[in-house]
């Protein structure tokens, strides 16, 4: 598995698919603490939601990077298709985690905050960024090519889920009583930001609870498309 991970690594940095996700994310990063100083967590609180689609963005040029024949010729070596998907999705996370201490530490080193940064407040934005990092690539696993030819649609239907899951909160106030049911199928990637809405985050069974409902929800959704990938068997172009 790690040198399958290291294949895919290699590769994808080869193709250059990656500058523009992850120049994007850093050119935000530093022109968003340009001006000081900026409360802690509301500001990790927008980080996530870009990096939430900074990870989309990865997954899908990642993922979709070999074409049918490489794909094959890779699985033959691998003996499972599912296992180069799962070395694709830890090779995502990889590259994300670069991201999130870039996002987590830099506006520490520059002190862009209004008060001083504690080692908690450090870990629940770590936290934070990868969990919503891994929904963010668990989601767009269904929006490879993998599952469809159009990468237009694909990629419009893929950018508003991921908006309406981050406003989540809004659109359940908007529907009428007995209808905010219907948002329960979207990613739980508004929890995220509700959490880091707060100035301080406290150690409560709420905020565990949310931590791991979100990694279960990406995990399932992560199980749920290796299972349908192995009753499939073949690579769409």
């Amino acid at each position: 598995m790690k040198a399958l991970v290291s294949y895919m690594l290699k590769d994808y940095l080869r193709s250059y698919l990656y500058v523009p996700p992850v120049s994007l994310f850093c050119l935000w990063t530093f022109v968003a603490y340009t001006y000081v100083p900026n409360p802690i967590f509301s500001s990790y609180a927008v980080s996530c939601a870009v990096l939430y689609f900074a990870a989309a963005w990865l997954t899908i040029t990642l993922v979709n990077r070999e074409d049918a024949t490489q794909f094959h010729i890779t699985a033959v070596h691998a003996r499972s298709f599912n296992t180069v998907f799962l070395s694709k999705v830890i090779g995502v996370l990889i590259m994300i985690s670069f991201l999130i201490m870039l996002a987590v530490l830099y506006p520490i080193l520059i002190g862009a905050f209004h008060r001083s940064v504690t080692l908690w407040d450090v870990l629940i934005a770590i936290t934070a960024h990868f969990l919503i990092s891994f929904l963010g690539v668990a989601v767009s696993l269904y929006f490879t090519k993998i599952w469809s030819r159009r990468k237009l649609s694909t990629w419009l239907l893929l950018v508003l889920i991921l908006v309406i899951s981050l406003v989540k909160g809004g659109v359940v106030d908007s529907l009428p009583s007995g209808f905010s049911f219907v948002t329960w199928v979207f990613p739980p990637s508004f929890a995220i930001i509700d959490v880091l809405s707060q100035d301080t985050v406290t150690a409560n069974g709420q905020l565990f609870f949310t931590f791991i409902y979100i990694l279960g929800y990406a995990s399932l959704l992560t199980v749920i498309f290796l299972v349908l990938v192995r009753k499939k068997n073949a690579f769409l172009t």
